[in-house]
């Protein structure tokens, strides 16, 4: 092409089949680079992808097995608890048998002594014979004292 055409504003390949040809084999070609580009973007995000799923996968099994691991140290714990709190109702029960025999003890014994002074009490009133230094045969004994009982429990 001269300067004549191009100053008219004509293409310098206008009307040219073999540069038609060339541009078509070009932008076939750019678009097959471009593809292959997009292609190995989309194997790289793939592979980063499978990357991400592997150490998710990794650390759901970590987390995994740190759940059984506190499970099992939860058992543990509540079977100690169980064991604990069995042995504190034990103890108490055998707490409330020792409280409730040790209070069945006093009971009997300000019973008896209750039931000896009133012996005494009534066998004084009636003018009976009483042992060491009460009556005896109507005298008074030397050296004598009271009768004396178990001494009161104080509470």
């Amino acid at each position: 092409m001269n300067e004549a055409s191009r100053a008219n504003g004509a293409s310098p390949h206008q009307g040219h089949p073999q540069h038609l040809e060339l541009s078509t084999d070009q932008a076939v070609e750019n678009a097959a680079l471009a593809g292959a580009a997009a292609v190995q973007k989309l194997v790289s995000e793939r592979n980063e992808l499978r990357t991400r799923l592997a150490a998710q996968e990794q650390e759901t099994a970590a987390y995994r097995a740190l759940n059984n691991e506190l499970r099992r140290r939860l058992l543990m714990v509540h079977q100690t608890f169980v064991e604990m709190a069995k042995g504190v109702v034990g103890d108490l029960e055998r707490f409330d048998a020792a409280l409730r025999e040790s209070a069945q003890d006093a009971h009997a014994t300000i019973e008896a002594r209750m039931q000896w002074e009133e012996a005494a009490v009534a066998s004084a009133q009636n003018g009976a014979p009483r042992v060491n230094g009460a009556h005896v045969n109507g005298a008074q004994a030397s050296g004598a004292h009271q009768p004396k009982g178990p001494a009161p429990i104080k509470p």
